[in-house]
């Protein structure tokens, strides 16, 4: 491996992430950057996050695996409306990343907005707690994830998702954006939050242009930045050198 390849990769240790503009700075010709990063990259040495960043391959792709309740629901409720979208997940799916484990025993169903009253109205029949998109006093008084119970939600058009199993469920993005703006999620706001964005990306493959997108889509974007931010400053203050790693997509 060449002196400048090894070069990338250093920096990508250090800085979490790497890409053309951060290279540039250290007398990198940007041609020669993207040149590089790309046969890194077909090499298996980083892995690429979003538009031309980059980082190092150490961490893990979050994958949600669907509880058998999960996919029953889903089965059923694709078996008699065939045409409509579904995303369906339980509240273990934020596990992972938290740091105070709440009990959560809710199963969240998402689908298209013009459906959201008939699958309401078919899940009431067949399950005894079942709320439609309820709001964060509803929530407070009447809704207790400790038992299990199910949640529908409109489905955000474009959402990003991803196929376990057989079942649409979240990608990590898609969660990181909607605990911060569900009112059913309001658990896990504050200082929770926090905690969840740093052991993300501490954790896993996290792609900021997909979860940027989101967020922009939610209404929410600037929420996210700061976040971000937050996730940021803190991994500077790890970094021994100071060099600063920002996240950030326009």
């Amino acid at each position: 491996m060449n002196a400048s390849k090894r070069q990338i990769l250093d920096f990508a240790k250090e800085n979490q992430r790497v890409n053309v503009s951060f290279l540039a700075l250290s007398g990198m010709k940007p041609a020669t950057a993207r040149q590089y990063l790309s046969s890194l990259a077909k090499d298996n040495e980083l892995v690429r996050v979003a538009q031309g960043e980059y980082a190092l391959p150490d961490k893990q792709s979050f994958r949600y695996v669907p509880s058998e309740e999960v996919k029953k629901i889903y089965a059923s409720l694709k078996s008699e409306l065939p045409f409509t979208d579904f995303c369906i997940y339980d509240g273990s799916i934020l596990f992972p990343i938290q740091h105070h484990l709440s009990i959560n025993k809710a199963i969240y169903v998402e689908t298209n907005r013009d459906a959201v009253e008939s699958v309401f109205a078919r899940l009431k029949e067949q399950h005894k707690d079942v709320y439609r998109q309820p709001d964060s006093a509803f929530m407070y008084d009447y809704v207790d994830l400790r038992k299990q119970c199910i949640i529908v939600k409109t489905l955000v058009t474009e959402a990003p998702l991803m196929t376990v199993d057989g079942v649409r469920v979240p990608t990590l993005e898609k969660m990181l954006v909607d605990t911060q703006k569900d009112a059913d999620f309001d658990y896990v706001h504050g200082a929770e939050s926090q905690y969840m964005y740093q052991m993300a990306f501490d954790l896993y493959i996290i792609n900021t242009q997909r979860l940027m997108r989101y967020a922009r889509r939610r209404g929410i974007s600037q929420d996210i930045q700061e976040l971000l931010n937050q996730v940021c400053n803190r991994n500077s203050q790890r970094n021994k050198n100071g060099i600063k790693n920002v996240i950030e997509i326009k």
